[in-house]
């Protein structure tokens, strides 16, 4: 019954619509950040301002498909979504700063290559990126919902 248990909290908590589809967008969001960087590297700019345009590109890919295809957050007005959007840009800016400062840490304090300090450093970052994402930026409790508000008036119809 324990096995049963464990399956069902992995198949309802973590196989969720919402996480499958936060993990295509980093896999994707990761991948135009190291596709940058890459071009970057290839077209002979400097590591560190390669990282840089890499980060920029990516964090603006994130928050688009962040917001219509992972956390489908709704705006009721312009307040609530510049307000979406500052949080956005304080949280991603400071896994930025990870990712900017990281890089060059790694590599030229710890020694540590070029690709695998930015594979590391782009790990941390997208735990980091969910758990912000998910708990202070997309928070859906502070946002209306068209749809769980018709659902809510129904439910309250139904029980008058």
């Amino acid at each position: 019954m324990k096995n049963n248990s464990f399956i069902n909290i992995i198949k309802n908590k973590i196989l969720t619509r919402e996480f499958i589809s936060y993990f295509v967008a980093g896999v994707l969001t990761t991948l135009v950040n190291l596709a940058v960087y890459t071009l970057g590297l290839k077209v002979g700019m400097a590591y560190w301002i390669a990282n840089t345009i890499a980060v920029f590109s990516s964090k603006l890919f994130a928050y688009i498909t962040n917001k219509l295809f992972v956390f489908r957050t709704h705006c009721r007005n312009l307040k609530e979504l510049m307000a979406e959007i500052i949080k956005f840009i304080f949280a991603r800016g400071f896994t930025g700063v990870i990712d900017l400062l990281g890089v060059p840490f790694l590599v030229e304090f710890l020694h540590i290559g070029k690709m695998i300090s930015k594979y590391t450093i782009q790990a941390v970052v997208i735990i980091l990126n969910y758990i912000l994402g998910k708990w202070f930026v997309f928070d859906k409790k502070t946002k209306s919902n068209p749809l769980q508000e018709t659902e809510t008036a129904d439910e309250k119809s139904k029980t008058a």
